[in-house]
């Protein structure tokens, strides 16, 4: 066994009181209480985000506009979570639990936001738990974890919707550390399965999951012990004494991480194909001159927000070619040099100093824009809750080693937490009123950085929703000319000018309108969401045919766009041309063979062409589909009619008006 030299035990009681002692080994054994407290204090903290709105930043697209999530829960949805891409990502356990809180609390915010303060809640006692049972450390575990799960900086995951996979991610990444230590006390095949389903499924919820395998292996160093690391300090001689965990070979603990790392790289290659379209170019953010600066930056960043969370806000956009001040970029590098020299000279005394940063810079590297820089971001305060674990190991072992090297009384180290956590839930709770809509949400933003255009435009788009027409269309003028000031970013002004032009259209301003959805096309011709606006404008000005054309485009690159589906039959019957219209309709059938809607809208088409049996055969589906669709049973007598089967027609007849008179009836039976 390796030398204790000058060693200094933290986070404990002393050893020669045997109260102390039996405490100690008690909260090991049963940590279950303070987990309970701690999920109940994170609980607390966030529950006023419980009575926030949903906010126009990717919770239509994830929440309240995707069809696969206000289904709620059944076989289709399963499958649709499994089989759909939501904002470039593939996350099918949250896409199952969105679903699981439309069946249990209905479409509305409030319960989808009740479910990420649960699920924090939850990933907090369960890192704890995890975390005492690896250190034999209950009172260092449980300051880590406290600080961990009332930072502010975890607000956007939690108050955020749309990031609920991140607060389920972590709650799995605590079940896989529950399931690792309990396979390393005795290994066993059974046990490392649990560790693969737990890994897999952590990953299904959030793919930053993949530097888990190496995270194992840090664990093994240290508290575990399973790898004698030359200059790495042991285990202090109490935080082992309640559980040993068998030595293994360097061989040993690489080979049962292959299978592990085997899922990461194919999560991996699944998240770089998914999130291909919102990754930067390589030419716009070259990696010497915009991507490693800005990550030095962002790396030291985290660490002096968690020191001093102050300035927080949804969006911090990136520099690009700009680059940072050289004097701030001096300064990151500073700070993390000053990191890597602490972690050095303490890895004997206090390992966990090293431990911690080591699985901090892990943790961030997938989302440090190195090798893939997604959006426009330089940094995000959710991209530090995985990485926040291990820092906050790092910060609260060093303090408690200086304490007891300073022997100061105990209750000086319960004093300063409990002043530090008080200080960071009233933080919480100013940041939390940021996020209950989303007016607030981009003033806050606007507040501390005027410059943003994202902040701009977003700020513009949720005037828009509140009606403030007028308003929003100077909100995204002046977006327009921010954006129009900085090279390389031809997609953002065209979704700019997309939101403009739709707002100049309800101003009825239809020349200004046409203009800006033209320069949107011409900017970005993937912007299809323009094509859309554009499509209908011309529809609407009585253009059908060139609106079709408009809607065709859309649905070469994306087949299953429905809405453009649906329009394209529309454009196409308006314009009289009934073969691309009957065509254009098996299209939007094959994309909804659930919905009645679409067989009836076939059926139609097949019967004004003179196909009545395949008419019939439409109307028939439709009518299984939902009995009480509006008219269904008149168009099904038509086509029996025409087909020469009057009989049936006079059945479908007599059915059609039953129906039409218990629709009649119905509103008086309320009163």
């Amino acid at each position: 066994m390796r030398q204790m030299v000058g060693k200094v035990s933290t986070c404990h009681p002393p050893l020669n009181s045997a109260g102390g002692a039996g405490l100690s080994n008690a909260l090991v054994s049963r940590p279950w209480a303070v987990a309970v407290l701690l999920g109940v204090v994170a609980f607390i903290t966030f529950l006023p985000s419980v009575f926030g709105d949903f906010v126009n930043w990717d919770d239509a697209e994830h929440v309240f506009e995707n069809r696969v999530v206000l289904d709620g829960l059944s076989p289709t949805g399963v499958r649709g979570a499994f089989t759909e891409v939501v904002v470039c990502c593939w996350a099918p356990l949250t896409v199952l639990s969105y679903q699981c809180d439309t069946t249990l609390f209905g479409t509305g915010p409030a319960g989808y936001h009740l479910t990420n303060v649960l699920l924090h809640a939850l990933a907090s006692a369960t890192l704890y738990v995890a975390l005492v049972r690896m250190t034999s450390a209950p009172g260092c575990s449980a300051a880590a974890v406290l600080l961990f799960a009332i930072h502010p900086l975890r607000v956007e995951s939690v108050a955020w919707i749309s990031e609920r996979k991140d607060v389920l991610s972590v709650l799995l990444l605590g079940v896989t550390l529950l399931a690792y230590e309990r396979y390393c006390r005795a290994p066993g095949i059974v046990r490392y399965i649990g560790v693969v389903i737990a890994l897999l499924a952590g990953l299904m919820a959030k793919a930053t999951l993949v530097t888990v395998p190496v995270l194992l292996l840090l664990l093994d160093c240290w508290p575990l012990g399973r790898l004698s690391v030359p200059g790495l300090g042991a285990a202090a001689p109490n935080e082992v004494a309640a559980r040993r965990y068998p030595p293994r070979p360097w061989r040993s603990v690489l080979a049962e991480k292959l299978p592990l790392l085997l899922l990461s790289v194919i999560f991996i290659a699944v998240t770089l194909h998914t999130q291909r379209t919102a990754m930067a170019e390589s030419s716009d953010l070259p990696f010497f001159t915009a991507r490693l600066p800005n990550a030095v930056h962002a790396g030291a960043w985290y660490v002096w927000k968690t020191v001093w969370p102050s300035g927080l806000h949804a969006f911090y956009g990136h520099p690009g070619l700009a680059g940072w001040p050289p004097a701030v970029l001096f300064s990151a590098a500073a700070t993390l040099v000053f990191l890597a020299s602490a972690a050095t000279c303490l890895r004997t005394a206090v390992p966990a100093v090293a431990f911690g940063l080591v699985w901090f810079a892990v943790a961030l590297s997938p989302v440090i824009g190195i090798v893939a820089q997604q959006g426009s971001l330089a940094q995000a305060d959710r991209y530090s809750y995985v990485p926040h674990i291990g820092l906050m190991i790092s910060i609260v072992w060093a303090a408690a080693a200086a304490a007891a090297r300073l022997r100061l009384p105990a209750w000086m180290p319960v004093i300063l937490l409990a002043s530090v956590s008080a200080a960071l839930v009233a933080g919480d709770q100013r940041l939390i009123a940021t996020w209950k809509e989303s007016t607030t949400l981009w003033n806050r933003v606007l507040t501390v950085d005027p410059g943003s255009a994202m902040a701009r435009s977003q700020y513009g788009d949720a005037l828009y929703r509140r009606g403030e027409v007028a308003a929003s269309i100077v909100e995204f003028r002046t977006a327009l000319e921010t954006l129009q000031a900085a090279p390389n970013n031809t997609r953002s002004q065209s979704r700019v000018c997309t939101a403009l032009g739709v707002a100049l259209l309800d101003l009825g301003k239809i020349t200004e309108a046409a203009e800006q959805l033209n320069r949107a096309i011409t900017l970005d011709p993937a912007n299809n969401a323009a094509r859309m606006e554009f499509g209908l404008m011309l529809f609407n000005s009585g253009r059908p045919q060139e609106a079709a054309d408009s809607f065709a485009t859309i649905l070469t690159a994306q087949p299953s766009n429905v809405d453009a589906a649906r329009n394209l039959v529309i454009a196409e019957a308006r314009a009289g041309d009934l073969p691309a219209a009957t065509a254009a309709c098996r299209r939007l059938v094959a994309l909804l063979p659930g919905k009645a809607d679409s067989h009836s809208r076939l059926g139609q088409l097949l019967l004004q062409g003179g196909s009545f049996e395949p008419a019939i055969e439409e109307f028939r589906a439709a009518a299984q589909l939902d009995p009480s669709h509006p008219g269904i049973f008149s168009l099904l007598s038509r086509a029996y009619a025409a087909a020469g089967r009057p009989e049936e027609a006079e059945q479908a007849a007599a059915r059609d008006r039953l129906q039409v008179r218990e629709q009649k009836a119905a509103p008086r039976q309320g009163h």
